[in-house]
C-alpha cells in the first residue's frame, strides 16, 4: 500500500480525480474552451516562478510574467504561432529589462520557458487536421509516464537517481516511467493509425523528457531553496509541480515531429 510510503497519496489522488476529467473535457471541446484553460495555467505558473525564484519580487515582475504567459498562449491557440512568439518575445525582453535594474537571476528563463512551453501546447489542440488526436497522444505519453515512474519510485525504490536534486526519484522510476510512457505512445498511436516504426521512437524520445522535465524542475526549486513551487493543488502542491513533466514534453514533441513526422496524413 502507498499510504505508508507516501502520507499525501490521498490527495493526489483526488486531486488528479477532478483534474482529470476536466482537463479530457475541455480538451475535446478545444478552440477557446482549451485556450483559456491552459491560459489561466500558464499565469498561474508564470506567478509561481516568479514567487519561487524571487521573493522580493515587485508586483511589477508578477504583472509582466503573468501577461507574457497567458498572452502568448492565448495568440498561440486563437491566432497563429508567429503573433505568439512576437507577444512572447516582447514579455520576455520587458521581464529582463525589468530584472536588469535589480540584478540578473532566473526569471527571465522562467517566463520564456512557461510562455513557449504552454503556448506550444495551445497552439498543438489549434491544428486543423489531428489537434486533437495529437494532443491525447502527448498526454497519454506523459501522464504514463509521469504516473509509473512516481508509483515504482515510491514502491520499488531503489538506487537514486539524481540525490542531491531530488532525493525521492529513483533509477527504477526513471526507467519504468520512460517503458509506460513509450508503450502508452505507442497504444494511443496505434488507435490513430499510426505506424508503430515512427511513433514508438516519438513516444520514448517524450517520455525521456517528460521524466527531464520533472527532475530539471526538482533542480529549479532545490537551487531556489523550496519543496513545492505553490499550494494551489492538493496533494501536488502548486501547478508547476503538476505539468513539470508536460513542458519540456510538449517542447520535445513539437522538434521531434519536425525531425521525425508522425504521418498523421495517413492515419
Amino acid at each position: 500500500m502507498p499510504a505508508p510510503r507516501d502520507p499525501v497519496f490521498r490527495r493526489r489522488l483526488i486531486s488528479a480525480l477532478i483534474l482529470g476529467p476536466l482537463a479530457v473535457v475541455l480538451l475535446y471541446l478545444g478552440d477557446l474552451a482549451f485556450t483559456a484553460w491552459v491560459a489561466a495555467f500558464a499565469a498561474a505558473m508564470a506567478w509561481e516562478w516568479i514567487y519561487m525564484s524571487d521573493r522580493d519580487a515587485p508586483p511589477v515582475a508578477y504583472a509582466i510574467a503573468c501577461a507574457t504567459a497567458s498572452g502568448t498562449v492565448l495568440l498561440a491557440g486563437q491566432t497563429n504561432v508567429i503573433d505568439a512568439l512576437a507577444w512572447g518575445a516582447a514579455g520576455t525582453l520587458a521581464s529582463g529589462i525589468e530584472r536588469w535594474r535589480r540584478g540578473w537571476s532566473s526569471e527571465v528563463l522562467g517566463v520564456l520557458y512557461v510562455s513557449l512551453s504552454a503556448a506550444l501546447l495551445a497552439s498543438m489542440r489549434a491544428m486543423p487536421d489531428h489537434g486533437l488526436q495529437s494532443v491525447i497522444l502527448l498526454f497519454a505519453i506523459v501522464w504514463a509516464a509521469d504516473s509509473v515512474a512516481y508509483l515504482v519510485g515510491t514502491w520499488v525504490g531503489g538506487p537514486k537517481l539524481l540525490p542531491q536534486a531530488s532525493p525521492k526519484k529513483t533509477w527504477s522510476g526513471f526507467l519504468a516511467g520512460v517503458v509506460a510512457g513509450g508503450a502508452a505512445g505507442w497504444a494511443a498511436g496505434g488507435l490513430f493509425g499510426l505506424e508503430a516504426s515512427r511513433v514508438i521512437p516519438f513516444a520514448v524520445i517524450v517520455a525521456l523528457a517528460s521524466v527531464g522535465g520533472d527532475l530539471a524542475m526538482s533542480i529549479f526549486k532545490r537551487s531556489f531553496g523550496v519543496k513545492d513551487s505553490g499550494t494551489l493543488i492538493p496533494g501536488h502542491g502548486g501547478v508547476l509541480d503538476r505539468v513539470d513533466a508536460l513542458m519540456l514534453a510538449v517542447i520535445a514533441a513539437v522538434l521531434v515531429n519536425r525531425v521525425w513526422p508522425l504521418g498523421w496524413a495517413a492515419a
